[in-house]
């Protein structure tokens, strides 16, 4: 198909052109710099990952979990051992954390759903015991060995009895060892064959899946144990703490303070980048303007609490909140800068200044004069000190801010605008402004 030489020229003229990336969304045209210049660099709208992984569960407490939960594989191996008149076996097989449904997704079709609830409060896990495990131990109740078992059947109104009993002294044991991580006792809920036993949880909770394996007289099957975030969070600093050794006097004092410390909130705010500009630059900004940072994109954003840095990750979301992937923990520890200080007072009293047009030759010279450190966050959050110490790479921070949210600018600790989180044409952070505050 033949083209005109005026689309030819079309062609070219926007082949010449410096093209910005652009992702969904993004605005076209010209936009003013972070100078007030017009620039056609765009910049490419940042599309958020999904670390909905959780994460909530920290090594120190699964490895706390896991440490509670080896008592109760042996206690449980000899009950059941001693009323089955058999070998049994019972150990802890695996231990990961997914979203509630698909720690679901993995459990077993012919299994047993049971609740776990816990008595003082209304918070339930999931306890998931293989069906061959449950007639294995009904054949050795009734008098023949577990290697003889149906792989299924139809359980009988004695059977279940027989369940009920069996089921009850698992969930007795495990109230025991839920006990020593300093939660409340345990009791058993609903049992159902064919659901869920009545245990409810948002689909994307994070829960802890532990799967025990089992062996009676050589005959293996598995259970699982789900516990979501909502049943472990307010007992978390107790099993933080629990096998932590305890010390008299001077050394006990001394342990109480260290824990103290370590619970106290500190403010984490992950920090995109960072620009120094004149105060009169800063009140020349207005919605359509991109602000380009100092930091590169490929080096992700700053972790900070309290002002000074504790790492750097990767920015993106969990579940409908934004949040931080740290990929680099060792780094030395610096402050943010500070230059003038700036209020919500001086910055309207510089902005009418501004505004008012007296054709003076000092107001420029002095607002220009006044510099300001301008830096843009995804937002923030509050965690114990002791957490934030532990935040090792891989770590997913929830911040508080909702996933769709504008990122905010800052100007010495002052929120003074809001937009769009975007990549300059040269690779590095900035902020397109869709609204001043």
């Amino acid at each position: 198909m033949a083209v005109s030489e005026s689309a030819k020229r079309d062609k070219e003229s926007k082949a010449r052109k410096p093209k910005a990336k652009k992702g969904p969304a993004a605005d076209e045209g010209e936009q003013p710099d972070g100078q007030g210049r017009s620039t056609e660099a765009q910049g490419e709208r940042v599309r958020a990952l999904d670390f909905s992984q959780p994460t909530k569960f920290t090594t120190e407490i699964r490895h706390r979990i896991a440490g509670a939960l080896e008592p109760f594989c042996e206690e449980l191996s000899g009950r059941l051992g001693s009323e089955l008149k058999a070998e049994v076996q019972i150990g802890v097989f695996e231990i990961a954390q997914h979203t509630w449904a698909a720690a679901k997704a993995q459990l077993p079709a012919d299994s047993l759903a049971v609740a776990v609830q816990e008595s003082s409060i209304e918070r339930q896990m999931l306890l998931s015991v293989e069906l061959p495990l449950i007639l294995q131990a009904l054949e050795c109740l009734l008098g023949g060995e577990a290697a003889q078992a149906p792989p299924q059947r139809h359980l009988s109104e004695i059977d279940w009895v027989l369940t009920r009993g069996l089921l009850d002294a698992t969930v007795n044991e495990l109230s025991l060892a839920w006990c020593d991580l300093g939660g409340p006792e345990l009791d058993r809920g609903e049992v159902d064959l064919e659901g869920d036993a009545g245990v409810l949880s948002a689909v994307a909770e994070p829960t802890l899946a532990v799967k025990l394996h089992s062996s009676i007289d050589g005959a293996s099957a598995a259970m699982s144990l789900l516990i979501p975030w909502t049943a472990v969070e307010p007992i978390a600093e107790s099993i933080r703490a629990a096998g932590a050794p305890t010390q008299d006097g001077g050394a006990h004092g001394s342990e109480a303070l260290r824990r103290g410390v370590a619970g106290a909130q500190v403010l984490l705010r992950a920090e995109v980048g960072s620009a120094q500009m004149g105060l009169e630059r800063v009140l020349e900004l207005v919605p359509g303007t991109l602000v380009a940072l100092q930091e590169r994109s490929g080096d992700g954003v700053l972790l900070y609490a309290e002002g000074v840095t504790l790492g750097r990750g990767r920015p993106g979301r969990s579940g409908t909140r934004r949040a931080i992937k740290l990929e680099a923990t060792g780094e030395p520890p610096r402050r943010a800068d500070t230059f003038a200080t700036l209020g919500r007072a001086e910055l309207e009293r510089a902005r009418a200044h501004l505004a008012g047009g007296e054709p003076t030759l000092a107001k420029p010279a002095i607002l220009s004069s006044i510099f300001v450190r301008v830096w843009a966050e995804l937002g923030r959050t509050h965690l114990p000190l002791g957490r934030a110490l532990e935040l090792s790479p891989g770590a997913v921070v929830e911040l508080d801010q909702d996933a769709q949210a504008p990122v905010e600018l800052f100007a010495n600790g002052l929120c003074f605008a809001s937009g769009s989180l975007v990549v300059t044409g040269d690779g590095a952070w900035g902020v397109q402004i869709e609204q001043l505050t």
